[in-house]
């Protein structure tokens, strides 16, 4: 007796725990002595590289810090800096063909003014991908039988990191002395797949601060939200895969150049270094047995236990965060709103419930103000708690994994009798959401002691209403085609109580079954 095998891989994907680190770094140029008051630092990271190994994975990045400060001679000046930093994370999936997603947020921001020492804080969402592969029994000689049924194998057909430029323009209807700080997102909203290549449609969001020359403490922001597209090779791929991607924005190396520069208008080309890496997916359907016994021999039958996650459509949407604060009694009263800061958002958690998905977190900003009774610029760090909701449209529950990308649009505060603060945040998000699944195959069945013969001609089975005649075949140790063609007029399963006659050749050399039409009763 021999078996028919086969390989069968499934798509894994774990979140692992968050992690974070913090980095310390004196930040050049920003001291007492050479800059009068540092008013906000903004702070984002990236990561470089994530090298899988055997329960671990060792990430590289930097944190790319701005300050931005008044200098000796009362004009606004920013100060960049980037803080290099080397982590790990520890978990038993990993393994050195692992993929390996990464998405950042700062989770603390702070410049000491009097050490010239920057801290942030790195939180990391991570997402291992495996493709766990397990051998499956699915085919056996004809003293076997048995019951098969399709499973989807997913198989990895190719993954890549590819880097490119996007070129966006930027007019100003008014001139502007010097543009303080740029920085951009991505998010890719639709996937579209042929035969070797991968096509991107999505956004790009660009945030600029700038001032103006006669407005000396004046900081202005403005927010682009730029459409793009973009073809990438992609070798091996076809129209049946599925994609999984991630994209991200390289802000160190982030560039702009002032192309035209009249009087009340001026215009800038930003280029924008974008990273995506992406892992396609196909999907086959093979048979695989999920019961079997045999004909004449005792049977052991072996069984291995499988994970494969479920991964549905990625959620995009747009909120907005509002929320006031207070000055304390100690915090000069606003006269005059100057600016504010880019701000960041920390998620504290996320999850789907009753068909919607959940962020809670807090929005971190500063404002920068004028005080008229000491004359002097004030800036104020705020946080703002918040918790956003949003339907799902499609069938998604409660167990559902959420890796979460969050994108801070636009942050604006008015001031109101001095020393409270309305602040109104826009933000989008991008949801990607996987559940796990588990199953069980086949993988070997083990030949026992042979099975007495049966000695009987004719063996009637007393069906009830409701059984299933694979499990009658198997209690008459008997193939399913000859139930069927012996008893024509049965259903499966039975929709009502039914004698089952079957017919038994008696030939002493031989156990063979022979249909009912061999025999003349």
């Amino acid at each position: 007796m021999s078996f028919e095998k086969s390989k069968c891989s499934f798509l894994n994907k774990t979140k692992l725990k968050e992690e974070q680190v913090s980095l310390d770094c004196i930040i050049n140029g920003a001291s007492k002595s050479e800059i009068q008051q540092v008013l906000w630092i903004n702070a984002d990271a990236q990561i470089d590289s994530a090298e899988p190994l055997t329960k671990e994975v060792v990430i590289s990045g930097k944190a790319n810090v701005e300050l931005l400060c008044l200098d000796k001679e009362n004009k606004l000046q920013t100060i960049k800096t980037n803080i290099p930093f080397l982590t790990k994370s520890l978990d038993d999936c990993i393994c050195p063909t692992s993929k390996i997603n990464i998405v950042t947020e700062i989770a603390d921001c702070d410049f000491d003014f009097d050490s010239s020492k920057a801290n942030i804080v790195v939180e990391f969402s991570i997402e291992a991908i495996n493709f766990d592969e397990i051998e499956i029994l699915n085919g056996a000689d004809e003293n076997i039988c048995i019951k098969e049924e399709e499973i989807s194998s997913q198989r990895l057909v190719k993954d890549d990191c590819v880097d490119f430029n996007e070129e966006i323009e930027l007019s100003f209807n008014e001139e502007v002395e010097k543009i303080l700080s740029i920085s951009s997102d991505v998010i890719v909203k639709n996937i579209d797949v042929g035969n070797n290549f991968i096509a991107l449609q999505g956004d790009i969001q660009t945030k600029i601060f700038y001032c103006k020359e006669e407005e000396n403490h004046k900081i202005y922001s403005y927010v682009l939200t730029e459409s793009f597209k973009r073809e990438i090779e992609a070798e091996g791929v076809n129209e049946q895969c599925k994609i999984d991607l991630f994209a991200c924005v390289k802000n160190d190396n982030l560039s702009y150049e002032k192309v035209e520069n009249e009087e009340n208008s001026c215009k800038f080309v930003i280029t924008v270094p974008i990273n995506v890496c992406y892992i396609a997916i196909e999907e086959i359907n093979i048979p695989c047995a999920v019961d079997i016994f045999a004909l004449k021999n005792n049977l052991e039958i072996v069984t291995n236990s499988y994970q494969k996650s479920i991964v549905y459509e990625p959620i995009h949407l747009e909120n907005k965060i509002e929320g006031s604060v207070t000055l304390s009694e100690d915090e000069p009263r606003i006269d005059k709103i100057c600016g504010v800061s880019k701000g960041y958002l920390k998620t504290t958690n996320k999850y789907i419930k009753d068909g919607e998905l959940y962020i809670e977190g807090v929005l971190v900003t500063q404002i920068v103000y004028l005080n008229d009774e000491i004359q002097d610029l004030c800036s104020i760090k705020k946080e703002i708690p918040f918790v956003i909701n949003e339907k799902i449209n499609q069938d998604i529950s409660n167990d559902c994994c959420v890796f979460l990308r969050t994108f801070l649009l636009d942050v604006d505060a008015t001031a109101r009798r001095g020393r409270e603060i309305f602040i109104d945040a826009k933000i989008k998000v991008c949801a990607k959401l996987f559940k796990v699944e588990n199953g069980g195959v086949i993988t070997d069945a083990i030949m026992g002691e042979p099975l007495m013969p049966k000695e009987e001609a004719i063996e009637i089975y007393f069906g009830k209403k409701g059984d299933d005649l694979w499990q009658i075949a198997k209690d008459l140790r008997t193939q399913l085609n000859i139930i069927l063609e012996q008893n024509p007029d049965i259903s499966n399963p039975l929709e009502e109580n039914k004698n089952i006659v079957i017919y038994h050749q008696k030939i002493p050399t031989s156990t063979s079954i022979l249909s009912k039409k061999d025999y003349d009763f």
